[in-house]
């Protein structure tokens, strides 16, 4: 009879770890579950959620790939440490590494990484790139920082840190060599320096366009002619400050994804609170449906939703 009860308890606690199942958004005009085929230049999502935990989710991380490589990863958000892991992949495998800015949900994982790094052979240093700012908000100080807490290990001795002045009117170029060129302009997301970048690897180009609300004089003519963009749909159309000082409402989303030009958009940072949460609504997966309808009301090109290890072949 105990055994007949410690199964019954046992399966009793599957199906209750399967009552939260992933949001499915409607099909039309949507790309969702692509095959990671690493051929040619190819983006793999490490993690499309927030700080808002939800849905399974991974905070923010991307990975470009190009002829079977990992070349660049662009931020490092909770959880991108292990999704690195499961897409086959060790810090040390990657040239470049691009901080957007420094909430925990974008470079969390980064001391992590280049703790990690201490037990590789890399053959060169990494480079990595984020926003000049104050104290901890700025490259400099947030590496400063993960030396403080992680002690004997300099993470200035491994890697080539480049800090970037976020500029909100001019690109800058961050890096470039022989196969890569990496540019970057500042964004608007609250009082927080910020980034957004573009990869541009064999003529083709990846843009990224961060945490931000989307009215940065210059990024619109930034991220023109790329092949890729990659949005973050964070909030609703219900949101109020202080969220909509840090992201862009969904018709705000499509009308940029469309203005762009850019054929075919990524939309990502997926955020979802518990429903019983107050301000639930505010956030993007109480309803993708009905927030990936306000967006395909502006935007005419190809919608791809972001999910974690998914890859999108350019």
């Amino acid at each position: 009879m105990k055994n007949v009860q410690f199964i019954l308890i046992f399966l009793a606690l599957i199906i209750g770890c399967n009552t939260n199942p992933k949001i499915e958004p409607e099909q039309d005009s949507v790309e969702t579950n692509i095959p990671c085929d690493k051929t040619g230049l190819t983006l793999q999502i490490l993690g499309s959620g927030g700080p808002a935990a939800g849905d399974a989710r991974a905070s923010t991380g991307y990975l470009v790939w190009f002829n079977g490589h990992p070349v660049v990863m662009i931020d490092a958000g909770g959880g991108t440490y292990l999704r690195l892991q499961q897409a086959g992949v060790h810090i040390r495998d990657i040239k470049f590494l691009g901080i957007s800015h420094f909430h925990p949900d974008h470079a969390s994982e980064l001391p992590a990484l280049l703790w990690s790094d201490i037990f590789s052979s890399r053959p060169a240093p990494l480079n990595v790139s984020g926003p000049t700012g104050e104290g901890s908000d700025g490259l400099t100080g947030f590496l400063e920082a993960v030396n403080d807490m992680a002690t004997p290990v300099d993470a200035f001795t491994r890697i080539n840190a480049i800090e970037v002045t976020p500029h909100k009117d001019s690109i800058t170029t961050v890096y470039k060599d022989e196969l890569l060129e990496l540019t970057a302009i500042g964004v608007n997301h609250a009082n927080k320096p910020s980034l957004a970048y573009k990869v541009t690897i064999d003529n083709k180009s990846i843009a990224f366009g961060a945490d931000q609300t989307l009215d940065s004089p210059g990024f619109v003519d930034f991220v023109k002619g790329a092949d890729l963009l990659v949005l973050h749909l964070a909030i609703s159309e219900e949101a109020d400050k202080p969220f909509t000082n840090l992201h862009a409402k969904p018709s705000k989303v499509g009308a940029v994804a469309q203005e762009s030009g850019v054929p075919r958009v990524v939309f990502s940072h997926l955020m979802k609170l518990d429903s019983a949460h107050a301000r639930a609504r505010e956030f993007s997966l109480s309803d993708i449906n009905s927030n990936l309808k306000l967006v395909k009301d502006s935007f005419k090109g190809t919608i791809i939703l972001a999910e974690d290890l998914a890859c999108i072949a350019l």
